[in-house]
C-alpha cells in the first residue's frame, strides 16, 4: 500500500475513532479489539467503502489466551438506522501457515464476485483469519473450540470498536468454514452468545458431515475424489499431530512425514502440488486404519453439539462435489431438524455442481436467507 493510500485509510479509520495500532493480547479480555490496520486495496473487496485488518483476543486450542486475526469490510453509503446487519465469513480449507490468513492474501474472483453482492446488499462483513492463522501459533484445523471461538470472539471484538453495526449477524461458511459456522452456533448455544449475542441465521455450503467416518473413507487405497484431498488429509494429520504427537507420528510413512510438516507452511496450492498426484493413502503406513486412534481424534478435534442449535440453519451441496462428497447430507439436514424442532432447517441442492461452484450457486438462495433473518 502506498503512503498515500495509508493515510487516507487512517483518516478514514479516524473519523470513525479507530487508530491505526496493535496492543498486546496479554492485556485485554477475550474478545477485545486490540488493534487495526488498512488493507491494501488490492485484497479487498472492490465494493468495501472501507477494508481494514483486526487484531483481537481469542483462545487457541489448549484454551491459552491467543491473538488472532481478520477482516472487517463496510459497505458504501450511510448506515441504516440501527446499524449495518453483520454477515459473518467463515472461510473454507486455505492452509494453516500464517501466510495463508485470507485477510494476507488477494481476493479470489469466486469469493469477490459472491461478497461484493452481499456488501452491494448493505451488509457489513467480517471475515475471521481463525486464531493462529496470521497469528502467533499454530492453527488447529477444522478445531472446533477454535474455531467456534476465533467467529464469536470477532463479533465481540468488532462491537467495542465505534462503527455503525446492528446487534443482528448471520455467519455464512464454505468448506471447513461451514463446519466453523456450525461450531460457531453450537459454542453460541453453550455460552449465550454473551457478548456476540445477536446470532440470527448460519448458511453452510459443502459441509463435511461425518468426519471420523468421511475421513477414513478418503484414506482408503479405493478412495476416488479430488487431487485437494491429499492436502486436506495432511491438515488434518498436522492438526491431531499437534495434539497428539504420539498416536500420529510412528504411523506416517516417510513420504507422509516429510509432507505433513510441509503442510504447516504450504497452502493449499502449493501443497496439492507438492503431492506430485499421490493421494491419502501415501501419507500413512497403513490406508485401512491411518492410526489406532484416528476417529475418536478425528470427533475429538471436530465435534460440536447439534442437538441445542439457537437458530435457522440453511444447508447446501452442490451434486457433482468430490471434494467433500455429500454422501450423507440429506440425512444430517433431516437429523438436524429432528433434533432442534425449533428452529427451520432448510436444505438445497444445485445440480451438476462441484464443491466451489456449490458456493456460488447458494448466493441467490443466502441473499434470500439474509433478507429474512437479519431485518
Amino acid at each position: 500500500m502506498s503512503a498515500l493510500s495509508r493515510r487516507r485509510v487512517a483518516a478514514a479509520l479516524a473519523a470513525i475513532g479507530l487508530c491505526l495500532c496493535l496492543t498486546a493480547p496479554s492485556a485485554a479480555a477475550q474478545g477485545s479489539l486490540t488493534g487495526v490496520e488498512p488493507i491494501d486495496p488490492a485484497r479487498a473487496f472492490a465494493a468495501s467503502a472501507l477494508s481494514i485488518e483486526i487484531g483481537y483476543t481469542t483462545t487457541d486450542q489448549r484454551g491459552a489466551p491467543a491473538q488472532a486475526s481478520g477482516a472487517l469490510y463496510l459497505p458504501r453509503g450511510l448506515p441504516p438506522a440501527g446499524g449495518w446487519p453483520l454477515v459473518v465469513w467463515a472461510h473454507g480449507t486455505v492452509g494453516i501457515g500464517d501466510s495463508c490468513a485470507p485477510s494476507r492474501r488477494p481476493q479470489s474472483d469466486r469469493n469477490s464476485t459472491y461478497f461484493n453482492r452481499i456488501l452491494d446488499s448493505g451488509y457489513a462483513v467480517l471475515a475471521p483469519d481463525y486464531q493462529g492463522l496470521g497469528a502467533p501459533g499454530q492453527f488447529s484445523y477444522y478445531n472446533t473450540a477454535v474455531e467456534g471461538a476465533s467467529i464469536l470472539d470477532a463479533v465481540a471484538a468488532v462491537r467495542t470498536a465505534p462503527v455503525p453495526l446492528s446487534s443482528a449477524w448471520a455467519v455464512i461458511g464454505q468448506s471447513e468454514g461451514a463446519h466453523a459456522a456450525m461450531s460457531a452456533a453450537s459454542l453460541y448455544a453453550e455460552s449465550g452468545g454473551r457478548a456476540a449475542a445477536g446470532l440470527r441465521g448460519v448458511i453452510a455450503t459443502g459441509l463435511r458431515t461425518d468426519p471420523p467416518r468421511s475421513l477414513r473413507e478418503m484414506f482408503r487405497r479405493d478412495s476416488t475424489g479430488s487431487a485437494n484431498q491429499v492436502a486436506y488429509a495432511a491438515y488434518f494429520l498436522a492438526a491431531l499431530r499437534e495434539l497428539h504427537p504420539e498416536r500420529v507420528a510412528p504411523y506416517l510413512s516417510d513420504f507422509g512425514r516429510d509432507y505433513v510438516e510441509s503442510a504447516t507452511t504450504r497452502c493449499l496450492s502449493e501443497l496439492v502440488s507438492a503431492a506430485g498426484g499421490l493421494r491419502p493413502e501415501a501419507l500413512v503406513a497403513d490406508p485401512d486404519n491411518p492410526t489406532p486412534t484416528f476417529e475418536s481424534d478425528i470427533a475429538e478435534l471436530t465435534g460440536y453439539r447439534d442437538d441445542n442449535l439457537p437458530t435457522d440453519i440453511s444447508l447446501g451441496y452442490g451434486t457433482a462435489d468430490i471434494d467433500v462428497p455429500p454422501t450423507t447430507t440429506d440425512s444430517y439436514a433431516t437429523t438436524l431438524q429432528d433434533l432442534n424442532p425449533r428452529i427451520h432447517v432448510t436444505l438445497d441442492r444445485y445440480p451438476g455442481q462441484d464443491h466451489s461452484g456449490a458456493f456460488i450457486a447458494s448466493l441467490p438462495n443466502a441473499l434470500a436467507f439474509l433478507r429474512t433473518h437479519l431485518r
